[in-house]
């Protein structure tokens, strides 16, 4: 019977990884890509010893090694659930040094599911994590020193070994330090010391916490108080965290009490009160899930990082499949219209999807590193390399670790295409040193210094084609002035004026739309008018047909508009036209006359 019980007891272990994996890898898959882009870890001894000269260095570098590869399937809920089991596995070896007798196998896991609520946030540094494990082993191993004098020097080692090594978590490692020596008759003290000696260690604990936090501000290891106190270091230093970062701490201080507590308590041979507390614990665990889990899960978030996947690999069929249908956020029209412009399909199908406004083509810049990556992606598609290249210097400067590999390589293809090879190999340079972009990085190498190379390349060169000549300022005269001279210095790409013509259409501007048209309709720069624009044209001169064949309008999109003209003429006779929208969306929602008339 024991031995099945010891064999259920370590099988709990990896059936809790399973879960959690299966649980992360289902409802997060692409959370851990976004997370993977947030810091860079690069494979060179020099990188690792710039992280180990700062508090908490050694956690840093651990977590970054671990990040990387996030990248690969599966990966980052594999690594993320053996992380959090571990850290479960901890607090339970925690509490049974504390008091053997306690049966909080179930309430231990309560400290890692805290900190999973903090990983749905990608502002949140999994450094915060490997510290927390750092500090979780750090007590565990103290705990096993019997006598009172011995550990509580061993405390007072520990203490600034994980600042050193793991940051502001030195602080939550003396709160737990002093549970133990506070609690009067407390078994591990071994009767040494008496009163005079627990005191004592209780102000040497708190005292040598308080001097460190006090030196580390005013030498600025840390710039404030509260990142060298509080988890509130291990996330975006620019941003304010939820108070979810604070449960994980809290709830290992409390689990710690707990077990002080119940130091007394031997183990219980009732199966009655066995149940009873497993079901209290089972009960609590469940509340917290039920009540996290979709408290700050960001499921409201969740399609656009998959989408942002799908985007920084190409993938732009999936992300029409995942566009279609009503969208009601301007971010997944934005990636909608992304896709049809890298797939030089936006002229004909742009309102094949629920476009509403000029705001779903190009995202209001907020200076967040997101919005900047995205408007350096458009702005590149449609050969603006100015602009491109501003917006990722932009996301490379608010980026939360030394750099975002995405914004990295869009710099080295801009200043390759400017032909600034310096600040090219630099960014070319640090690429080389990472584990997924190295191979990526050698390939860009061959085109510095030299001009022919750039040139001959299918995207490169058609991107320095198009570069601007006498060095303009960008959007003096607006972006789309800057769009119009882009497509007329580089006709054989119609990205420019198409993207022009579909911000024009949107925004229902017919004026700048028939300047766009006349100016360039059977011309190198538009030889042909996208089936949108053939549409629009017809709106410009409903009672022209002339004007519609001159200007390239095909007999099939001219008898479509006969047959919708002669749908809505119908229903307004006979009084129907309060129903006319849902009657042609079906057949023409697709189409510009539906978007002009009812959007």
């Amino acid at each position: 019977m024991k031995r099945f019980t010891a064999y259920k007891g370590l099988l709990f272990w990896p059936l809790l990884f399973g879960v959690w994996f299966a649980f992360l890898q289902t409802y997060s898959e692409y959370h851990f890509y976004i997370v993977e882009q947030n810091q860079l870890f690069q494979n060179t001894w020099v990188y690792v010893a710039e992280r180990l000269m700062q508090p908490g260095g050694a956690a840093l570098a651990l977590s970054e090694f671990l990040i990387q590869f996030f990248l690969l399937p599966c990966a980052g809920a594999a690594i993320t659930a053996t992380l959090l089991t571990v850290a479960a596995g901890l607090a339970h070896g925690i509490v049974k040094r504390i008091a053997p007798g306690a049966n909080l196998r179930i309430a231990a896991l309560l400290p890692a599911v805290a900190l999973m609520f903090i990983h749905f946030d990608y502002n949140y540094l999994a450094w915060g994590t490997v510290a927390f494990l750092m500090a979780e082993v750090a007590f565990y191993l103290v705990l096993g020193i019997r006598s009172f004098t011995g550990r509580l020097i061993a405390h007072l080692l520990a203490i600034p070994l994980l600042f050193c090594i793991a940051g502001p978590v030195f602080v939550l490692y003396g709160i737990l330090a002093l549970i133990p020596v506070v609690a009067p008759s407390h078994p591990l003290q071994g009767g040494a010391g008496g009163k005079v000696l627990r005191a004592a260690g209780t102000i040497a604990i708190a005292g040598e916490v308080i001097l460190i936090a006090v030196l580390s501000v005013y030498f600025a290891l840390f710039g404030e108080y509260h990142f060298a106190c509080l988890p509130n270091g291990y996330y975006h230093p620019k941003l304010k965290p939820l108070g979810v970062i604070y449960f994980s701490w809290g709830a290992l201080v409390l689990l710690t009490a707990l077990a002080a507590v119940l130091r007394k308590v031997g183990r219980t041979s009732q199966r009655k009160r066995q149940r009873m507390e497993v079901a209290v614990q089972v009960a609590l665990l469940a509340a917290l899930l039920l009540w996290g889990v979709p408290a700050y899960r960001d499921k409201g978030s969740y399609r656009a990082k998959e989408l942002d996947y799908y985007s920084r690999t190409e993938q732009w069929d999936k992300i029409l499949e995942r566009c279609e249908g009503k969208l009601t956020n301007y971010l997944y029209i934005f990636y909608a219209n992304l896709a049809l412009l890298q797939k030089g399909e936006l002229g004909d199908r742009i309102f094949a999807y629920d476009q509403r406004g000029p705001q779903g083509l190009l995202i209001e810049w907020n200076k967040t590193t997101s919005i900047s990556i995205l408007q350096s992606d458009v702005y590149f598609a449609v050969n603006h390399i100015a602009l491109s290249q501003e917006m990722a210097f932009e996301a490379y400067v608010g980026a939360i670790g030394d750099g975002n590999p995405r914004v990295l390589k869009r710099l080295v293809q801009t200043n390759l295409i400017y032909g600034a090879w310096p600040v090219a190999e630099k960014y070319i340079s640090i690429l080389e040193r990472t584990f997924a972009y190295r191979d990526w990085a050698r390939a860009h190498r061959r085109f510095l210094y030299d001009n022919a190379a750039v040139e001959n390349d299918s995207l490169l060169g058609g991107k320095r084609c198009s570069l601007l000549a006498g060095g303009s300022l960008a959007q003096v005269d607006g972006l789309d002035t800057d769009l119009h001279r882009i497509a007329a210095t580089y006709p054989p790409d119609p990205s420019a004026v198409t993207y022009a013509g579909a911000f024009y259409l949107l925004e229902k501007n017919s004026d700048r739309f028939r300047a766009l048209v006349e100016k360039y309709y059977a011309t190198p720069v538009l030889p042909e008018l996208p089936v949108a624009f053939q549409e629009a044209v017809i709106i410009l001169s409903e009672q022209d047909p002339g004007y519609w064949q001159r200007y390239g309008v095909s007999d099939a999109v001219a008898g479509r508009f006969a047959e919708y003209k002669r749908q809505v003429v119908q229903a307004n006779r006979s009084g129907n036209s309060n129903a006319l929208p849902s009657l042609l969306r079906r057949t023409y929602g697709n189409t510009y006359w539906f978007y002009y008339m009812f959007k």
